[in-house]
């Protein structure tokens, strides 16, 4: 998942999103959850026009759906995500 926030390059804001993500490592089903800020480029193959991007790896589609649904990933979504970011671009994709 890539994020622009509404505030680009917010450090705080940034940080914030950080550690939501790595609180998504306890619920059920997800083997990983990381987020970083963005890498500048010079090279013209590289989109770095976002703020940080977020990896959830989940066991399967089940668990992605279980992840999705859980409480603390709702909670975060709206409290947390939905007021900080302007523009995110999800992929879903699986081994």
């Amino acid at each position: 998942m890539l994020c622009w926030l509404k505030k680009s390059g917010d450090r705080e804001n940034i940080e914030k999103i950080i550690a939501m993500t790595k609180s998504f490592q306890s619920i059920p089903g997800v083997l990983d959850a990381q987020a970083g800020r963005v890498v500048l480029s010079d090279r013209k193959i590289v989109d770095d026009s976002f703020d940080l991007g977020i990896l959830v790896q989940v066991q399967d589609e089940t668990a992605l759906q279980q992840y999705l649904d859980h409480p603390r990933h709702q909670k975060a979504k709206e409290e947390i995500l939905l007021p900080l970011i302007d523009k995110v671009l999800v992929y879903d994709f699986m081994e």
